[in-house]
Formats: structure tokens, C-alpha cells, sequence
């Protein structure tokens, strides 16, 4: 598959969703987009706005306001329904315990803890020092009565390759801070998505997912021998075949494998030439 034809494939498969899509493939390597499509809509993040708020986390360790290894307090009120990880009644835990969970498996609790610890507006402020156009925070995690009240969390993919992508150039932070990140980002363990249909031990990744009702997003770092990418795909307003399986992840998994396909291909072809 050469890039026109990797176009089309991506252009079909957008055209054919009943759904909206944002996709945007970005190589390191020879620092050019391979495929964009959509990149500056502003949409629902759900918990891709995490990512920001780790690095808004740790900036606040860089600059000595915070430390990972400091105990946060854990309050019954933040424990959420949905939490695998935190129990009422346990007192607090160490900061970089609460950017791990809130990361590899998008705990809510953790992130709404984060959130009352940083405070919204300076989170948001941190967002426009790194010049996110798109990308706010408006409600804390599971707070439907905020979002009836027409309030949500947003970001772009074009949002989104600007975080890794400072991330990926140790632009940000220091570079310890961010290879810590991206440490957390590659222990991320939800495989539903833009790594559903990918087996490749070669392939590493630094990536976060989220999802909501009809709405699907996987976006990170993927590397390979000599390849560097950031992938990232955003649905919203799909509709779904079923709870567990929904259409919108099976295309995010098509979408990426075709891109690691590509870049196979290109070795393999370089290689045979």
C-alpha cells in the first residue's frame, strides 16, 4: 500500500461511517503529516483530557510546587461508582500513584482528585501556555449535571498531536519528567482500539483511549524500527452495534493498522529493492 492508496483506504473508511471523524497521522521521522483529515474540529475529549492533566501535573513537580512522592488525600466524597482501584476508607496515595491509575486505567476517581488538587482554572491556563486552541476543562469526570447544564471537556487532534508531540521533543517538562509520561502512557491498558487488530512486537506505543456513548478516541506515540508516528482517531456520534464491540472501535483499529501496515510495507519494499 503506497500513501495515495493509504488515503484513499482512510477517505473510504470516513466516508462509509454513519458518524463523525477526525483523523490525524503525524511522522516524527520526517517531521510531515501522512494523513489529515478533520484535525481542528473541537470535540467531546472524554478521557483524552487526562493526558494534558498528567503533564499539568508534573509541571507542577518540575517547578518544586509538588512532589511525586507526596501522599494526596483521597476523600470518600471522590470515590467514584466506577473506580477498580480505590476503596472508601483508604486515606490518601502518593502522587505519582494518581497519575499512573488516572492513565493506564483512566480511573475517574484519580482524575477528579487531580482535579480538585491543581484547580480547574490553572489547568486550563496550563493549556493555553502549551497553546492547546481547543482543549478546556469544564466538569470533573461522571458529572452528568454539569454536562445537562452545557458544560464539557473538549480538545482537537490537532490538541492532541501538539501534547505528545512535546512530549515525543522533550519540549515540555524536563526530559526526565517526560520520558516518565510517556513511561505511564506505554503501561496504558486498554488494547480495545487503535491496537485491537495489531500484533506486532515490534510496535511500541505511548497512547491514551476514551470513550463515551458514541463517541470513541485512541491517540498517542507509536514506534517501530524507523518509524516514529503519532496516530490519533476521533469519533463522535457514531452509532453502535453493540455496547462492547461498537463500530467506532473496530474502524480506529482498521484506520491503524493500515498505517502500520504502510510503513511495513515501505521497509519491506526499500528492503527488496
Amino acid at each position: 500500500m503506497n500513501h495515495m492508496e493509504l488515503r484513499n483506504y482512510a477517505e473510504n473508511e470516513i466516508h462509509d461511517l454513519d458518524g463523525n471523524v477526525s483523523l490525524l497521522v503525524y511522522d516524527f521521522t520526517q517531521d510531515d503529516a501522512l494523513l489529515a483529515f478533520d484535525v481542528n474540529r473541537k470535540l467531546v475529549s472524554a478521557s483524552m483530557i487526562k493526558t494534558p492533566i498528567l503533564m499539568a501535573a508534573l509541571e507542577q513537580v518540575r517547578q518544586g510546587k509538588l512532589s511525586l512522592e507526596q501522599p494526596i488525600p483521597v476523600p470518600c466524597s471522590e470515590v467514584l461508582e466506577d473506580t477498580e482501584v480505590f476503596n472508601c476508607g483508604q486515606k490518601s496515595c502518593p502522587l505519582e500513584e494518581l497519575l499512573t491509575w488516572m492513565i493506564i486505567n483512566s480511573d475517574n476517581t484519580a482524575t477528579n482528585i487531580l482535579i480538585e488538587l491543581l484547580g480547574m482554572d490553572a489547568l486550563n491556563e496550563y493549556f493555553r501556555e502549551l497553546e492547546l486552541r481547543s482543549t478546556v476543562l469544564e466538569r470533573k469526570m461522571l458529572d452528568w449535571a454539569a454536562i445537562r447544564a452545557g458544560r464539557n471537556n473538549y480538545t482537537s487532534a490537532k490538541d492532541q498531536l501538539a501534547v505528545f508531540s512535546s512530549l515525543y521533543h522533550k519540549s515540555v517538562l524536563t526530559p526526565e519528567l517526560c520520558d516518565l509520561a510517556l513511561n505511564i502512557l506505554s503501561r496504558q491498558r486498554d488494547f480495545s482500539i487503535a491496537l485491537r487488530y495489531l500484533c506486532a512486537p515490534e510496535l511500541t506505543f505511548a497512547h491514551k483511549t476514551g470513550g463515551l456513548d458514541h463517541l470513541n478516541h485512541d491517540a498517542g506515540i507509536f514506534s517501530m524500527p524507523g518509524h516514529d508516528y503519532f496516530f490519533g482517531c476521533f469519533v463522535t456520534d457514531a452509532l453502535s452495534d453493540s455496547e462492547k464491540n461498537p463500530v467506532a472501535k473496530r474502524l480506529i483499529g482498521r484506520l491503524s493498522k493500515a498505517v502500520y501496515n504502510y510503513y511495513k510495507n515501505s521497509d519491506e519494499n526499500r528492503q527488496g529493492s
